[in-house]
Order: C-alpha cells, then structure tokens, then sequence
C-alpha cells in the first residue's frame, strides 16, 4: 500500500530520490489512466498525452503561474481575503495574452464562466441597501475574476493548445518540493539553527508566524491541506503519478512532524479516506480490510500526535472553545455573519454585496458576542474578538471560511445556485462517477475552513469535468 511504500522510502532514505525523479520528470505511472466505473482503469482524454512544453511565448506566464503555486502568503502577492497569491493574477495575464482563443473556452464552459457575472449583478441589491465599499469589493470581484482565469487558463494551455501536461505537472512537483524545503529551513529556524531564515520570512510574509511556528510560504499553516489535496492529490487522481502522491504523503508527514498545528493532521486522515475510496477496488475484501487499516493506522498515529499537542492539550483540559484562543475567534467569526443573516433575510437570501462582509459582521457582532458569553464562554478576553469590534483596517475582516464569505456577499439563492451550476456541469459532461463524488467531498470539506474564492481546488475541478479528463467523462468532441 502507499502509506507501507512511503515508509520504506524514508526508512531507505530514498525521500530525496524521489524529489530528484520529480524534478528530472519522472513519469512513473503517468500515462495518464483515470478509473472506469467498474474499478478498471482507462486512458484518459487526449489531453494528456504528448504536445510541446511551449506553444507560444505567453505560457512562460503559465509556467510561471504553476511555479508560484505554493507562494500565497508574500508581500509580493495580491492582498486578498487572508492570503496573498501570485499565480491568480499570472492565471489572469496568460488569459488575457490568449484572449483569442476565449470563444472556444466559452463554448465549453458557458456556465462557470457566466456565473461570477451573475454574482456582480446580485451584488446590486446590497450594494444599493447597504453601500458599497471599494476597497474590499475589488477585492472580492479581483479573486472572482482571477479564479475564473484559472479556469481559462487550463482550457487555453491543456486543451486548446495541447501542451505538454506532464511537463506541467512536474513544474507543480518542483514548486510544492522546493516549498517543503523552505519548510524545513524554517523548522531548523525555529530552533535557532538559521537565524537568517527568521529575518527572511518576517521582512517576506505577509501574515509572519516566524520563529514560532512553520508556514512554508503560506498565508496561514492551515492552509498546507487546501494545496496537498486541494491540488497535489487531484493531480494524483487524474495523471496517477507515483511521485505526486509520495509529494504530498511527504509533505504531510512532515508538516506534522515539524508541530505545523492541528488541521493538517484531520485533513490527511480525511483526504486519505477519500482517497483510498477512490483507488482501491472495493469488490474484494481483502482490499476493505486494508484500507480500514490504513485509515485507522493513520488516525492513530494521528490522534497520538495531537495528544502530545499543546493546543489540542489545552482544548480538552478547558473545553474546544474557551481552551484555544484561536479556536474561539474563527467561531466568532462564523457567528457573527450568521447573527446578521437571521436578524436580515432579504440580505440572508440575496447577499449584503460584494464586499460587505464588515457590514454583516458589524451587525451580527454584539449578539454573537451575548451568545458566546450566554453559553459561559469568555469572548472579552480573546484579544482577536476585541480587535475585531473596530478593526484596525479591512485586512482584519475576514472568516476563514467560504460558505460564510459566500452567503454573506451573495446570498443563499446564489450559494444554491452555484450548487447547481456545478451539478449541471457535471451532467452534461457525463461525469458522474466515485471519484467525481469523492473530489467534489473533499471540496466541500476544504473550503469549510478555506475563503479564498480564486483558489485553485475548484477550478481545477470544473476544468477537469469540462475537459473530459475525469472518469466517465470525454464522450463530447475534444475539438470543439
């Protein structure tokens, strides 16, 4: 099994040989087969296979965009909801460059596309009731914008121009391995061992957790599991490259090893659930037993380190609320916006407007703050939940969460109906099948804890079921 071939390759060393096959191009099990629907497998769609690293100039911007993927947490980033990507906006570029080829992406992807439009236009309604802040509304619109550039990104790179998929995938590789060395520089930081690290990442990170804690080069270490199996483990799923599963196993052992903090170990034993279900042949039973085996090794071993957790110590001597800081301040920030939803069902059905997500916590603030206090929680000494009553700047307005940002901009009408663009796309593309279901799972749970509207997880999904590179998919002409 995987978690038997990752140990035996720490056990031998051989951690850094498989970077080096990464590096070097190592196409083990890359050609491209996706699971059928009886558990076999088949070729995928032609767009895996062959075609040249550049077709033209513009996608050095592509290439350049798949490089920075790990990078969302730099000053040199576009300051969006809690994080601070490059790649969106070179996503956007490489769209824009190829603008030619944008009535082609639109007969593919009409719905995805159109939908942010749809959001823009819903936002009227809040916008006219409520006001409009500029500041955050662009930036708002700018992760809408960017993250449907991703989308057209890929279509215009890997279906239209046929460019070398694998190439690209092993750029991703290099990008997500050189961020786990930046990793460790930073854990022997921490510890005192490279001081010059310290004072890189505090002049460098946006949001610095040094030298308390490792963040890679992201925004915030929660986010590790939104890029392992928001990115890398899709990847995995649609190309079966060896090395990007041992990529991410890797990196998330390491980040658990190196005390990055309590979600990447839940998200790995949940991605690693979902994953398992969608490889193994469930048929036989020796194939169930090993994989509740698995899941439950890693769930142990899991468990084992999160006891040893200060944190987490701390959560069951005082409780989940009262006994994390930051446990306490990302619930206030859900209930808030919540609180302003049922005390305002015009705005709960169709949106506060893009941007107005301040509004709606201003609103919903006190009485979150009497629930929280009603319950015997102490929510007047968590400084973050102080601070948030008057904001230093709209930096600090934020939930961490997509479904909150989401609903509280655009409504639940909207949130329904992106429901059922997704659905709708998902049928009309023939690509119903486990390891649809399994993918569209795991996004529902990354994004729980994720806001980042131009995040790459979804768009990747909707391109991957637009182009017919998922399993039960591919029956539309690949020309068109």
């Amino acid at each position: 099994m995987m978690v038997d071939g990752l140990v035996g390759k720490i056990a031998g060393g051989q951690v850094v040989a498989a970077a080096g096959q990464a590096i070097a191009g190592d196409d083990t099990g890359a050609d491209a087969v996706v699971p059928s629907r009886h558990g076999h497998h088949r070729y995928a769609h032609a767009v895996f296979v062959g075609g040249a690293a550049f077709a033209d100039p513009t996608d050095i911007v592509l290439y350049a965009a798949l490089l920075l993927l790990p990078v969302d947490g730099t000053v040199f980033g576009f300051d969006m909801m809690y994080w601070s990507p490059i790649s969106p906006l070179l996503f956007a570029l490489y769209a824009v460059l190829n603008i030619r080829f944008m009535p082609r992406v639109f007969a593919r992807f009409a719905l995805p596309v159109l939908f942010p439009l749809a959001l823009v236009v819903g936002s009227a309604y809040g916008w006219l009731t409520i006001g409009f802040h500029s500041n955050t509304a662009m930036r708002s619109l700018v992760a809408l914008a960017t993250g449907v550039s991703c989308l057209i990104a890929l279509d215009v790179a890997f279906r239209i121009k046929r460019l070398n998929w694998r190439i690209a995938v092993t750029v991703v590789a290099v990008a997500y391995w050189l961020s786990l060395g930046v990793g460790i520089l930073q854990f022997l930081a921490v510890h005192g061992r490279v001081p010059i690290v310290t004072t890189l990442s505090q002049s460098y990170l946006e949001r610095n957790y040094m030298p308390n804690r490792v963040q890679f080069l992201f925004a915030e270490p929660s986010y590790i599991g939104m890029h392992l199996f928001g990115v890398l483990m899709p990847l995995h799923w649609l190309t079966r490259r060896k090395d990007i599963a041992v990529l991410a196993l890797v990196y998330a052992a390491g980040a658990a090893a190196m005390g990055v903090g309590v979600r990447i170990l839940i998200d790995t034993v949940i991605a690693l659930a979902l994953w398992l279900v969608v490889i193994i042949n469930f048929h036989r039973i020796r194939n169930v037993i090993l994989a509740v085996i698995g899941v439950g090794a890693v769930g142990a071993a899991g468990g084992a380190v999160m006891l040893t957790n200060a944190r987490v110590q701390s959560m069951l001597t005082h409780g989940f609320v009262n006994g994390d800081f930051s446990a306490l301040a990302r619930l206030f920030r859900a209930l808030a916006p919540i609180e302003a939803w049922l005390a305002d069902i015009p705005h709960f059905l169709f949106g506060f407007g893009a941007g107005n997500l301040r509004a709606a916590i201003e609103r919903g603030y006190q009485p979150a703050y009497d629930l929280l206090k009603a319950r015997g929680d102490n929510p007047g000494g968590n400084g973050e939940i102080r601070l948030i009553a008057t904001p230093p700047n709209d930096n600090y307005i934020f939930s961490m969460s997509a479904y909150i940002d989401f609903i509280t901009e655009f409504g639940v009408m909207m949130f329904v109906a992106l429901i059922a663009v997704l659905l709708v796309h998902i049928t009309l593309n023939h690509a119903w099948s486990k390891m649809t279901v399994c993918w569209l799972l795991l996004l529902a749970y990354l994004y729980f804890q994720f806001e980042g509207y131009a995040f790459y997880a979804l768009w990747l999904f909707i391109w991957a079921v637009g182009a017919g590179v998922v399993a039960g998919s591919g029956s539309r002409n690949d020309a068109e």
